[in-house]
């Protein structure tokens, strides 16, 4: 029976675990943290792109296909910390739970995530100072019925509902002051999104969304910006917030209309950042463990971008997901089935 370690317990992770394992294969799924779903569980995702389902509905049958499966073993809160290849496969030490072991196997994938961008680089937002600026993960978090507010947006300052909203895109993405080039690709259609549940909850609110171009790349996603204007009659500005100030217990935005070509002011209650997505501490402890190229903004570099997307340069090796730059979880779980496929490829001696 060949045996595969997967690094991260992810949705990537767990989508290649589980059909690995379908496979006849015996899995390693290491995942550092203490429970399996990565990002969207850790942050308390609701409700997904495009079509608004819970995100319980996608990830506990996740959880469950590979929890399930005896021929995965599971280590939780643990991290792999060396690995040595040799002509029978990697020898690799995992530590971490209850104690430490080393597993030969003949395969690896790497579905390490990604982090969010840490918004205090962003000074003149004001986050860490002013409690009513807060990100797009602490706003899903919200609006998740088990979350800080019972499913309810308020304010942190007061715990009061805001009136006025404004959503900030592209905090940490396209960005070249702090390195950042590349579109996080999620950033417009999680706004929207987010602004959409806000007026379901709160439909009194006047919610606000400043972006620098909208990118709804997905499908569905187009037909859910609309109907945000539409229906919802979220306001869309366009040009980056400049800055955030405190005023009279409220913030005051200071932003480019660039369609109208003026500046603008307008006061709120809440303001929400559009946090890009990076390469986690995971992906860069990855590249450096297996000894592999990661591109200019530290994800991970493919064999072939076009070719061999989840290869990677070394034999054995493969990844998916947001290792290899921004992705949405529908992109993620059908990467982890390629990956998959590609280790058992490798395996089988197809290539």
């Amino acid at each position: 029976m060949p045996s595969v370690l997967v690094i991260g317990g992810g949705v990537s992770g767990l989508q290649a675990a589980a059909d690995l394992a379908r496979l006849g294969c015996s899995v390693h799924l290491v995942e550092k943290e203490g429970s399996l779903g990565g990002r969207p569980v850790q942050a308390k995702f609701y409700r997904l792109i495009p079509d608004l389902r819970r995100a319980s509905e996608v990830i506990d049958p996740l959880i469950e296909s590979v929890v399930s499966q005896e021929r995965i073993s599971l280590s939780l809160s643990s991290r792999v910390t060396q690995v040595s290849e040799s002509p029978e496969g990697f020898r690799s030490t995992i530590e971490g739970g209850s104690q430490g072991k080393t597993v030969m196997v003949e395969a690896i994938l790497v579905t390490t995530g990604y982090e969010h961008f840490d918004p205090t680089l962003k000074q003149e937002y004001g986050y860490g100072i002013y409690p009513d600026v807060i990100t797009t993960p602490q706003l899903e978090a919200m609006l998740h019925p088990e979350g800080p507010t019972g499913g309810e947006v308020r304010r942190p300052s007061n715990g009061e509902i805001p009136q006025r909203v404004a959503l900030f895109q592209c905090v940490g993405s396209r960005d070249e002051q702090v390195g950042n080039r590349y579109c996080c690709k999620l950033g417009c259609i999680t706004s929207t999104k987010q602004a959409i549940e806000i007026k379901e909850r709160h439909p009194e609110a006047e919610v606000y969304i400043h972006y620098m171009d909208i990118r709804t790349v997905g499908l569905g996603w187009e037909e859910l910006y609309w109907k945000a204007q539409e229906v919802y009659r979220i306001h869309y500005l366009r040009g980056r917030g400049a800055e955030i100030l405190p005023r009279a217990g409220r913030l005051q935005i200071r932003a480019e209309d660039t369609l109208l070509n003026r500046p603008l002011q307008r006061e709120v209650d809440l303001v929400v950042l559009a946090v890009g997505m990076r390469p986690g501490e995971g992906t860069r402890q990855a590249a450096r463990l297996l000894d592999l190229p990661v591109g200019a903004y530290g994800f991970l570099s493919p064999a072939d971008s076009l070719l061999r997307p989840l290869d990677l340069p070394r034999a054995g090796v493969f990844a998916a997901g947001a290792a290899l730059g921004p992705k949405d979880i529908e992109t993620c779980i059908a990467e982890g089935s390629a990956a998959a496929a590609r280790a058992m490829a490798f395996l089988m001696g197809k290539e």
